[in-house]
């Protein structure tokens, strides 16, 4: 089935004044802190952050096409409905109509050029496809911006399968199967945006981690840099509890500032193919000591190197070993290719090999 038909399986289509539309305070691709906040409020959040203006000058120009109704749940307050799917589409329409609103963006001079050239006003209807629950959105809309083609950034996706998980008590398999992820990918984009939200919740500067968000997955991806925070892998994170010991937040804080800079500080990485390299050097005490003294990553490598280790030894050691047991492995796994614990296993020898590859030198 395809999405357009998924959309009107939903409920019932017709047509809603935009004066009975609001946007939803609950909106998963908003950070925790942004929720439960007031229309206008929520409207310049949502002009700021998904360039709504774009879409408002498309629909000024050209009208709303009824081929994209949006979504919506009946609200508490009769007559109103919460629109699920589709706010930045109604933050540009609310923005031509409302000037309360549209005031309060950060450059209002071009919205009210924008809105005096439309012809929408509160009273247009626009085409909404009213479902029973916010529960049954969750398919459509989660494979519409995680798997689809309107993919929401990172964070976003990260959010929202957070919500799922907590918010509607849902497994991991059972997420997956709704947006069309693999479990391990639900796995660790929930892990991930849990140690986002504790190390707010911790007072850890997090900089552009928001903006960011990639880059943790990146980090978290290494098994060094779970390790030396005690991150645990996705799939054994355990729902609505902290990802990171107590005992390791200092070390989670460390990271974050290595990786997205730190007060006066600036990151160590200048994109994402060193953070192989930021793990092998936290992994190594002469490193991590540089690294702690203010020392950039090269000054933190030649650190290494000093000490006259030798990686490469090393790491054909471990490598051989890991070959050996793997090919051991293939003898006994034939009855247990179905067994859960034993596929958890099989995905974290799978990140291991894919960290392999990502490695640069």
């Amino acid at each position: 089935m395809s999405t357009e038909n998924a959309i009107q399986g939903l409920g019932e289509a017709g047509s809603i004044a935009l004066a009975d539309l609001l946007l939803d305070d609950m909106n998963p691709r908003l950070p925790p802190s942004q929720q439960g906040l007031s229309q206008i409020d929520l409207a310049v959040v949502l002009e700021m952050g998904f360039d709504a203006f774009t879409v408002a000058e498309s629909i000024a120009r050209f009208g709303f096409f009824s081929s994209e109704p949006l979504i919506a749940i009946p609200a508490k307050e009769d007559g109103k409905f919460i629109v699920v799917e589709g706010n930045r589409r109604l933050t540009a329409l609310l923005g031509l109509t409302h000037e309360d609103m549209r005031s309060e963006f950060a450059t209002p001079e071009r919205w009210e050029e924008l809105a005096a050239e439309s012809e929408i006003t509160s009273e247009t209807r626009v085409p909404v496809v009213v479902a029973t629950s916010r529960e049954a959105c969750t398919p459509v809309i989660g494979y519409r911006h995680i798997s689809g083609i309107l993919q929401w950034t990172p964070f976003a996706q990260a959010r929202y399968v957070a919500v799922l998980v907590d918010n509607e008590h849902r497994s991991y398999q059972e997420v997956a199967q709704l947006i069309g992820k693999d479990k391990s990918a639900v796995a660790a984009l929930y892990r991930d945006q849990a140690i986002a939200d504790q190390a707010i919740r911790m007072g850890i500067d997090t900089g552009g981690l928001e903006s960011a968000f990639s880059l943790l997955q990146v980090a978290m991806s290494s098994t060094k840099i779970r390790d030396f925070v005690g991150a645990p892998l996705g799939a054994r994170t355990v729902p609505g509890t902290d990802p990171i010991p107590a005992d390791k937040v200092d070390e989670l804080g460390e990271v974050l500032g290595y990786v997205f800079g730190s007060g006066d500080r600036e990151p160590v990485i200048n994109d994402s193919r060193q953070i192989s390299q930021l793990g092998n050097i936290l992994a190594e005490p002469a490193g991590l000591k540089a690294l702690r003294d203010g020392e950039k990553l090269e000054a933190a490598k030649q650190k290494i190197a000093d000490t006259g280790a030798d990686p490469r030894e090393r790491l054909k050691k471990r490598l051989t070993t890991a070959r050996n047991a793997l090919l051991a492995a293939v003898e006994d796994i034939g009855p247990f290719y179905d067994d859960e614990e034993i596929l958890d296993l099989l995905a974290e020898v799978s990140s291991a090999v894919r960290e392999l590859d990502q490695q640069e030198s």
